[in-house]
């Protein structure tokens, strides 16, 4: 027998009982810890062996190798955009018109400027000039928004329109 400080005496059969208690709980717990792993372990052989009718990982290799296919896509298709937006900015994509009365004595606007240029200002530039008798049209080509002939104010006029348009 075991005496504490206090005066109670503890029986050895008692503290045996209860250390044989404690070690029983303690397998017990083991014991359901170890079953749960080994059904973890039963599920995760599952997934990865594919005894059910999909193998998750040739699933994940198959997805690997289409992504890999999609960004080689991807890659060509942005190369494909990049080359049409060069195209783009060579194509006559701005076009402006300006009505006129190019003689004051006549009554209404029936001359015209009307410039067709692409995003570097080359093209040309088309005026018609209209009189009572007759009706002139003139066409004048444009590098950079200049030309190698002579402009007019209205023919300057509009093809600085075309240069402050946003495409």
């Amino acid at each position: 027998m075991t005496t504490l400080g206090n005066g109670t005496i503890l029986d050895p059969e008692v503290y045996f009982a209860a250390s044989l208690l404690l070690f029983a709980l303690t397998l017990l717990l083991i014991l359901i810890v170890w079953i749960k792993l080994r059904r973890m372990k039963k599920r995760y052989k599952q997934l990865l062996n594919g005894t059910s009718s999909t193998n998750v990982e040739e699933l994940l290799i198959g997805m690997q190798a289409r992504l890999d296919g999609f960004q080689e896509g991807v890659s060509h298709y942005s190369k494909a955009i990049d080359e049409l937006q060069e195209q783009m900015k060579t194509s006559k994509t701005k076009v402006e018109v300006h009505r006129y009365n190019a003689f004051h004595h006549t009554g209404s606007d029936l001359s015209f400027s009307i410039a067709i240029v692409n995003e570097y200002q080359d093209g040309l530039v088309l005026t018609g000039i209209h009189s009572r008798e007759e009706t002139y049209l003139y066409v004048k080509p444009l590098e950079k928004g200049q030309s190698k002939y002579a402009l007019s104010p209205e023919e300057k006029h509009v093809i600085g329109l075309t240069a402050s348009k946003k495409e």
